[in-house]
C-alpha cells in the first residue's frame, strides 16, 4: 500500500505550464523522495521549492501567496506553500516548473602548490604582495565557525561582512524571504546563532581566504593559510537545494555591489541531475548572475570512481542493454527511504522504447517516447517511469525514472536491474546517457548502486561545474600522509600517488562534448580550518588541535577561487569577465606527466599556478562581438580584440555556428597587434553563416607564446528586421502591445515603446524557452517603434504552426506577449 499522499498533483488538465517535474504528481512529507525539494517555514508550514520559467511576473506569484526571491530574465526561484502548489500550476504564463533537487557539499602543501608563496611575502599577520585584498570572497556551504581567528582581523574583529543562515529564522536579507541575516556588529557581539556543525563550510574558507592566525597546542601560527588571506568574506549556510544555491550566489553578488566591491563565489557542492550540458535551470540561472567582476567556482565532482553513468549509442533496429548492480544493503525503516533517480538523455528528434527487467525478472515496459509507466508495485521494488514527456529546454529527450520503497516491506531489490533501449526512429542519433543522480539506498547510508554494462567513464561533472560561465575544478594529490594531533603518523589507504590525479575527481567532457573541468588544484588532501563546532576524527586533526585535513574536489575549488581573488585585486584584472579570468588559470597552468597532453578530460588545462597566472600579465579577450548581440546577414561587420601586456605577431579568428563545439570558418587574421585599444577585423557576414548559436576564438601567437580567447557568449547570425519609428518626437512608455494581426499566417507587426534611449533588443521565443528569432539588438532613442516578424528563425527557415513568446529587455527591463502563428 502506498502511504497517504499530500498534495497529490495531477499534471493533465492545465493550460499552463507545458513543463512540469515528474516528482511534483505526489509530495510526500517526511520521505526522502519528496523531502529533497521540501522545506518549512518558520511556523513549521511545508513548502515546496521550485526554479519556475515563464512570463508570469514575480508581483503575480507573490500576490498569491507564493515566495519569490531571485529572478533573472524568465527564471525565477520560488517557495510554494504545499496546499497552493495546484493553484500555481493553473497560472496562465509559467512554462516550466522544476523540483529545485538538493545538492551534495562535495593547506600548507597546497598552498605551495599552486605557486602562491611566490606572489606573497610573510611574516604574517603583515602579509604583503598577493592577498587578495579589496575582493569579497563568497562561499555558499553548511556554514562558518565565525568565532575562529582564521576569519578574524589581528584586532579581533571579523572579517565578515555577513552571514546569512538559509536554515535558520530570524530577520531575512532584503529582497529574500528566509532565513537569518547576521551583519559584523552582530557577528562582532557574538550574536549569530548560526553553527557549522558539519565542518565543510569552514574548511572551504579557510582554503580560499583564511589567514591562518588560528593555532594551539604550542604550534606555530600562520601554518595554513589561504590563498586570499586578506580578502573580505561572506557566508551563505544553505539548504543545497538548487533554488536556495542561486539565492545564495545573487545575495553575494548583491552584497559586494553594495560596497562596491567585486566578487567570487565558491561552490563546492553538485548534483548528478539535470544532461550535463550547462542547460539545467540552476546552471542557466548562475550563468545570467555572472559577469564583470562577479565570477563563481565550482568543484566537478566526487564521482570519478562512483560509476554512475551508463551510455551506449543505438543503430538500426537492434536493442541494446545497461545493467545496474544493487549492492546487499539494510533498507531504512519508514516508505520511500530507500531511493534510486534516473535521469537519461537522448536526441530530441529521436524515438527509443526503455524496457526494465527487475533482478526477480519481473518485465516492465517497452515505455515508448512520449508515454509514461507509473504506479509500478512490483515484489522488486516500486516505479515510476517517464520517457519524453516533459519537454526541456535543451531540445533533447528526458528519461526520469524513480525506484523507491513505496512499501516498506519491498525495497529495491539488490542484484542486477536490465534496462534495454530499443531504436524506433532514430534521426538525431542513438545515443543514449543514464545518470544514476540519486543514489541514497538505506538514506544514502548504503554501498552504491552502480552501472555495470553500458558504463561509460568520465562525462560525470556535475551541475552547477557544467556550466557555461563557471570555472570548474579538478582535484590532484598533494598529500599523501601527515601529523596528527595524537603524536601519530597517518596515511590514505590506500595510498595516493603525489602529484596525480585524485581518484574521485569527476572526469568530463559534458554531454555535448564542450571542455569540463577547467583546471585542477589540490584536493587530496587539504589541511585548513576545523570548525569548533564539527567533531572531527582525531587522526584527520592536525598538531595545532584547530586545523583538519579532508579530501574532495570541494577543497580544489576553493584553492581557484583564492587565486581568482588574487587576480581581480590587480590593476590588470579588475572587472574581469568569468571567461577572461578562466582564459588566464587556462593559458597558464602548469603541465607535467601526469597531466599529460591538455585540455583533457580528466585536468583540463593542467594545474592551478597562480604565481604563473599573475607574474606573466598577458592576456587575450574578445570584447566584441557581445553576449546576445545580432550580427546582420549580407553586411560587414567586425570582431575587436583587446590584448594586455604583449604585442602579437598574429592573430588568427574563427568562427563557430555549434555553440563552439567546432570552429570551421576562418575570418582572416590581425597582424603584429599592439596592447592598446581594441582591434577590429571586418569580415563580410555570408547568409550559410546563419545560427542562433555563434562564438569567435581567437588564437594570439608571441614568438613561441600561444593565448587563446572567445567570445563571453552565443551570439546570433541571422536576417535583419527593419525597425521603424512611429510619430517621431512623441511621448512614449515602456510598453509592449499585441502584435497585429493574431494570430497570424505569415507575417505580424510588433509595435513596442522606450521611455528612453538605451541598448533594446527584441526576441522571439518558442514555448520551451529556446530562442526561435532575434528582431532587434541595437540602441534606440526614446521613441515608439514597429518591426515585423515574417515567421522565420535566426536560419531563415520557417517555423512551425503554434504559440511564440515575444520579449522586450532594455537595461534590465523586461515585457513579454504571446502571439499564436497558424498555417
Amino acid at each position: 500500500m502506498l502511504p497517504a499522499l499530500v498534495g497529490l498533483v495531477p499534471l493533465s488538465g492545465f493550460a499552463a505550464p507545458q513543463s512540469v517535474h515528474p516528482a511534483l504528481r505526489a509530495v510526500r512529507p517526511g520521505e526522502a523522495l519528496s523531502e529533497r525539494f521540501l522545506s518549512r517555514d518558520a511556523k513549521g508550514e511545508v513548502l515546496v521549492d521550485l526554479i519556475l520559467e515563464g512570463d508570469v511576473s514575480p508581483e503575480t506569484l507573490r500576490g498569491q501567496g507564493i515566495e519569490v526571491n531571485t529572478s533573472i530574465g524568465r527564471h525565477m526561484t520560488a517557495r510554494c506553500p504545499l496546499p497552493l502548489l495546484s493553484k500555481l500550476l493553473a497560472l496562465p504564463g509559467l512554462d516550466r516548473v522544476r523540483v529545485a533537487e538538493r545538492c551534495k557539499p562535495l593547506l600548507d602543501r597546497s598552498a605551495l602548490d599552486v605557486g602562491v608563496n611566490t606572489v606573497r611575502t610573510v611574516p604574517p599577520p603583515s602579509f604583503t604582495g598577493q592577498t587578495g585584498a579589496g575582493v569579497l570572497v563568497g562561499v555558499v556551504d553548511t556554514g562558518v565557525d565565525y568565532l575562529n581567528p582564521d576569519f578574524q582581523n589581528p584586532d579581533g574583529t571579523t572579517r565578515l561582512v555577513s552571514i546569512w543562515d538559509q536554515t535558520g529564522t530570524g530577520t531575512h536579507p532584503s529582497g529574500f524571504t528566509y532565513g537569518a541575516e547576521w551583519l559584523p556588529a552582530d557577528i562582532n557581539a557574538l550574536i549569530p546563532s548560526e553553527v557549522d556543525s558539519q565542518g565543510h563550510g569552514s574548511h572551504v574558507l579557510g582554503i580560499a581566504a583564511g589567514n591562518g592566525s588560528a593555532t594551539g597546542n604550542g604550534q606555530p601560527a600562520y601554518t595554513y593559510v589561504g590563498m586570499a588571506p586578506q580578502a573580505d568574506l561572506c557566508m551563505v549556510k544553505t539548504t543545497f537545494q538548487t533554488g536556495a544555491i542561486v539565492d545564495g550566489v545573487h545575495y553575494i553578488f548583491q552584497k559586494a555591489a553594495s560596497l562596491g566591491k567585486q566578487a567570487v563565489v565558491n561552490l563546492s557542492l553538485g548534483t548528478q541531475e539535470g544532461p550535463h550540458d550547462g542547460t539545467l535551470d540552476m546552471d542557466v540561472m548562475l550563468n545570467a548572475l555572472t559577469g564583470p567582476g562577479k565570477i563563481i567556482v565550482a568543484s566537478a565532482g566526487n564521482a570519478g570512481e562512483d560509476n554512475l553513468h551508463g551510455q551506449l549509442t543505438l543503430s538500426g533496429s537492434t536493442p541494446q542493454n545497461m545493467t545496474l548492480v544493487v549492492p546487499p544493503y539494510t533498507p531504512a525503516p519508514g516508505t520511500a527511504n530507500d531511493v534510486l533517480l534516473f535521469s537519461g538523455w537522448y536526441a530530441g528528434t529521436s524515438q527509443i522504447s526503455l524496457r526494465i527487467v527487475t533482478p526477480t525478472g519481473v518485465t516492465l515496459g517497452p515505455v515508448v517516447t512520449g508515454t509514461n509507466l507509473t504506479g509500478q508495485s512490483t515484489a522488486d521494488g516500486y516505479l515510476n517511469i517517464y520517457n519524453g514527456t516533459t519537454p526541456t529546454t535543451n531540445g533533447a529527450r528526458e528519461i526520469y525514472i524513480e525506484l523507491y520503497d513505496a512499501n516498506q516491506a519491498l525495497p529495491p531489490k539488490t542484484g542486477t536491474w536490465t534496462f534495454t533501449f530499443t531504436p524506433v526512429s532514430i534521426p538525431g542519433g542513438g545515443r543514449v546517457d543514464m545518470y544514476l543522480y540519486d543514489n541514497a539506498l538505506a538514506n544514502g547510508a548504503a554501498a552504491l548502486a552502480k552501472w555495470s554494462q553500458g558504463l561509460a567513464f568520465g562525462g560525470v561533472v556535475g551541475s552547477p561545474g557544467d556550466a557555461d560561465s563557471i570555472i570548474t575544478a579538478a582535484a590532484h594529490v598533494t598529500k599523501d600522509c601527515w601529523q596528527s594531533i595524537d603524536g601519530a603518523s597517518y596515511c590514505w589507504n590506500p595510498r595516493p600517488t603525489l602529484g596525480a590525479i585524485a581518484s574521485f575527481s569527476s572526469q568530463g567532457p559534458r554531454r555535448d562534448g564542450a571542455q569540463k573541468p577547467d583546471i585542477s588544484a589540490p584536493g587530496f588532501g587539504v589541511t585548513s580550518t576545523l570548525s569548533g563546532d564539527y567533531i572531527a576524527s582525531t587522526p584527520l586533526i592536525a598538531t595545532d588541535g584547530v586545523h583538519v585535513n579532508f579530501a574532495g574536489t570541494s577543497m580544489s575549488a576553493p584553492a581557484v577561487t583564492g587565486a581568482t581573488a588574487l587576480l581581480l585585486a590587480r590593476s590588470e584584472w579588475a572587472n574581469s569577465s568569468p571567461s577572461k579570468i578562466k582564459a588566464r588559470l587556462r593559458s597558464t597552468a602548469r603541465t607535467d606527466a601526469f597531466t599529460g597532453t591538455v585540455p583533457n578530460a580528466t585536468w583540463g588545462y593542467g594545474k592551478l599556478d597562480i604565481g604563473n597566472a599573475l607574474a606573466i600579465p598577458l592576456t587575450l579577450a574578445v570584447p566584441r562581438p557581445p553576449k546576445g548581440s545580432l550580427y546582420a546577414v549580407g553586411r560587414y561587420d567586425s570582431v575587436n580584440v583587446a590584448l594586455t601586456g604583449f604585442t602579437a605577431d598574429t592573430i588568427a579568428i574563427s568562427l563557430s555556428m555549434d555553440g563552439g563545439a567546432t570552429y570551421p570558418v576562418s575570418l582572416g587574421s590581425l597582424y603584429n597587434v599592439p596592447s592598446s585599444g581594441q582591434p577590429g577585423l571586418m569580415f563580410f557576414i555570408d547568409p550559410s553563416y546563419a545560427t542562433s548559436r555563434a562564438k569567435v576564438r581567437a588564437v594570439a601567437v608571441k614568438g613561441a607564446n600561444v593565448l587563446t580567447s572567445y567570445s563571453d557568449s552565443l551570439f546570433t547570425i541571422a536576417t535583419p528586421t527593419a525597425v521603424l519609428a512611429e510619430t517621431p518626437g512623441a511621448p512614449a512608455r515602456f510598453a509592449l502591445h499585441p502584435n497585429t494581426p493574431n494570430p497570424f499566417n505569415p507575417r505580424t507587426t510588433i509595435r513596442f515603446e522606450l521611455d528612453r534611449a538605451g541598448p533594446a533588443t527584441l526576441r522571439v521565443y518558442s514555448v520551451t524557452g529556446a530562442l526561435v528569432r532575434t528582431l532587434v539588438d541595437h540602441p534606440l532613442p526614446a521613441g515608439q517603434y514597429r518591426t515585423v516578424w515574417d515567421g522565420l528563425d535566426a536560419q531563415g527557415r520557417p517555423v512551425g504552426s503554434g504559440i511564440y513568446v515575444y520579449r522586450l529587455s532594455e537595461n534590465g527591463r523586461n515585457l513579454s506577449r504571446k502571439m499564436s502563428l497558424l498555417k
